[in-house]
């Protein structure tokens, strides 16, 4: 019998859905298939530890697909080809594949006009001076059409925790209850932290913009603050060939209409954008490809468990919230209670969590 030709999956982006996705499909499939990376470069920054960075200067470590066992091409996707099965590469470069998976990402672009903006380790000095600058209050929002909300909350408690006498804080978000996303239990702790922090929560409202010494509110309202510091916006990046907006993806992270290709992460349409569905996202594609390549594994559909852990200054809260009603077909980690707790509900307790991710990172710390 012929030796099977191994299938040719190449994976666009150089964030943690990438890097999940590489790492399972290594783990699940290895021989059966060869697995190619498109990135800038070989390593990103760790963005959910950056928040700390404006309070205590440290840099934030860089994570390495040296180990990933992949082929690397440098460079971004162009456009892709769904019918010749190729991606065009912004130096103009031709790829071809098999079976495709974007994790592109998307654009962080501000959503508060006039707003100090924060959108990782790049906007640690400027948010860091608008703290010390700062007199009379300030103001942590997001747009209204944010996708991830908790680096305001974590914004807001390590500024409580570092200047414990400095201006009065205040949220102002268009949630209707601090970090409602994961469910009333967490959001009840989330609420006594900030209680407890002296940090004022102004719910169901939208940030509009920076006017003079005062953020401007949807509804009309002016909440005076020399400081705010907000989150941005996503917008997706076009990608001709499959879309001018976010990805619409199935049960198996398949790109609904476009034959062979998947995607994950931040690309996707979908309300809540954060690095562990990512990782869910990546965990389905590859099961998905695994299986189709013969690897004798069963498929399972994604279905979104959300992990949190809240930077406070103090001890960390771990949150958890299943976003599917069908939980009984999720991914879970074992000997992981539900709701929120001070205790680590997964271990090794990093900030994004992967069946394949998480090991990988505290193997590389």
């Amino acid at each position: 019998m012929p030796e099977q030709t191994p299938m040719r999956v190449l994976i666009a982006g150089g964030g943690v859905g990438a890097l999940e996705a590489a790492l399972a499909l290594h783990a699940l499939a290895a021989g059966r298939v060869t697995v190619e990376l498109l990135s800038p470069a070989t390593e990103f920054p760790f963005r959910p530890a950056s928040v700390r960075a404006p309070f205590d200067g440290e840099s934030v470590a860089d994570v390495s697909f040296a180990d990933a066992a992949v082929k690397h091409h440098r460079g971004a996707l162009a456009q892709v080809d769904p019918a010749r099965h190729n991606v065009l590469t912004t130096d103009g470069g031709l790829l071809t594949y098999d079976r495709l998976i974007v994790a592109t990402g998307a654009r962080a672009v501000a959503g508060v006009h006039g707003a100090t903006l924060f959108r990782g380790p790049a906007s640690a000095g400027a948010v860091e001076a608008a703290l010390r600058e700062a007199r009379d209050r300030v103001v942590f929002t997001l747009p209204g059409e944010a996708a991830w909300t908790l680096p305001a909350y974590e914004l807001a408690l390590l500024a409580a925790h570092a200047r414990p006498d400095g201006p009065p804080l205040m949220i102002v978000t268009p949630e209707p209850r601090p970090l409602d996303m994961f469910g009333r239990t967490a959001s009840d702790a989330v609420a006594r932290l900030l209680d407890r922090a002296g940090v004022e929560f102004v719910g169901e409202t939208v940030a509009d913009a920076v006017l003079g010494g005062a953020l401007a509110t949807r509804d009309g309202r002016m909440i005076s603050a020399d400081a705010v510091i907000a989150l941005p916006r996503l917008e997706p990046r076009e990608i001709p060939g499959l879309t001018d907006g976010f990805l619409e993806i199935d049960e198996h992270a398949r790109v609904v209409g476009v034959p062979h290709v998947y995607a994950a992460g931040d690309a996707t349409a979908g309300p809540v954008k954060q690095g562990g569905l990512a990782t869910q996202q990546a965990d389905a594609a590859a099961e998905h490809i695994a299986a189709e390549a013969g690897a004798g594994n069963q498929p399972r559909p994604y279905r979104p468990v959300l992990r949190g852990l809240l930077l406070t200054g103090d001890a960390p809260l771990y949150m958890r919230n299943d976003l599917s009603s069908d939980a009984g077909v999720a991914r879970p980690l074992r000997h992981e209670p539900p709701g929120a707790s001070r205790a680590p509900l997964w271990w090794p307790d990093q900030k994004v969590v992967g069946r394949y991710l998480t090991g990988y990172l505290a193997a590389s710390r």
